[in-house]
C-alpha cells in the first residue's frame, strides 16, 4: 500500500511539477522504469528456480542476480528516471547531460542482460539456451526473460532519441551544461578549493 501511494504521489507531481510539454516524455520513463523494476525482478525469479533445479552450478548467476536487483534498481530510479525528472523541471543542461550518460548505461546493461553471459548474473539467452539442456521450463523463462531485456533496450533507444529531441528543441546545449557545471562546482567551496589545489 506504502509503494502504491508513493507511485501515486510520484506520477500525481509530474502534474504539478512538469511543463505540459512534456509530462509524456517523463512519464513515458517513469513506466520504463517500473518495466526495467519487473525484468530486475523476474530476472531473479528465473536464477532463484535455476539454483533450486540445477544446484552449484547456478550459483553465481543466483548471487548476481540478487546484487543486481537489489542495486540496480534504486540506482536506476536516482540515476536515470530520477535525473530527467529534475532535468525537466529545474531546465537544467547539466542534469539532462548525466541523464543522457547514465539511461546510455541503462542501454548497455540492457543489452548485456539480454545476452545473458554465462554465470553474468542475467538470464539471457546465451544462458537460457545452456539450461534448456537440462531443464525446459526454465529455459523458456530465460527466453521470457530475454525476450523482455531485448524490449527494455529498444524501448530505452527510442526513449532517449525522443527525449534528445526535445533536449535540442528546447535550447539545451553542452556549453549551457558545462557551465552550469563550473557555477555549481564554483558555489561549493569544498570542491573549488580541490580544483584549485589540484593545479
Amino acid at each position: 500500500k506504502q509503494w502504491y501511494q508513493r507511485r501515486v504521489a510520484i506520477t500525481a507531481r509530474i502534474d504539478f511539477d512538469i511543463a505540459p510539454e512534456h509530462q509524456l516524455s517523463v512519464r513515458r520513463v517513469f513506466y520504463h522504469w517500473q518495466f526495467t523494476v519487473f525484468c530486475y525482478l523476474f530476472n531473479f525469479i528465473v536464477c532463484l528456480g535455476m539454483i533450486c533445479a540445477l544446484g552449484t552450478k547456478a550459483g553465481s548467476a543466483f548471487g548476481l542476480s540478487l546484487l543486481y536487483a537489489g542495486l540496480f534498481v534504486p540506482l536506476s530510479f536516482l540515476t536515470w528516471y530520477r535525473m530527467l525528472y529534475n532535468a525537466v523541471r529545474l531546465d537544467s543542461s547539466m542534469r539532462y547531460m548525466l541523464f543522457f550518460f547514465m539511461y546510455g548505461l541503462q542501454i548497455f546493461v540492457s543489452g548485456i542482460a539480454a545476452l545473458g553471459f554465462n554465470s553474468g548474473g542475467f538470464a539471457g539467452w546465451i544462458t537460457a539456451f545452456k539450461t534448456m539442456e537440462d531443464n525446459k521450463a526454465l529455459g523458456v523463462l530465460g527466453i521470457i526473460v530475454s525476450l523482455a531485456w531485448c524490449a527494455n533496450c529498444l524501448i530505452a533507444v527510442y526513449l532517449i532519441m525522443q527525449i534528445h529531441k526535445t533536449y535540442r528543441s528546447t535550447g539545451q546545449s553542452m556549453e549551457k551544461a558545462s557551465g552550469e557545471f563550473a557555477a555549481s562546482a564554483g558555489s561549493n567551496r569544498n570542491v573549488a578549493q580541490a580544483v584549485l589545489r589540484s593545479l
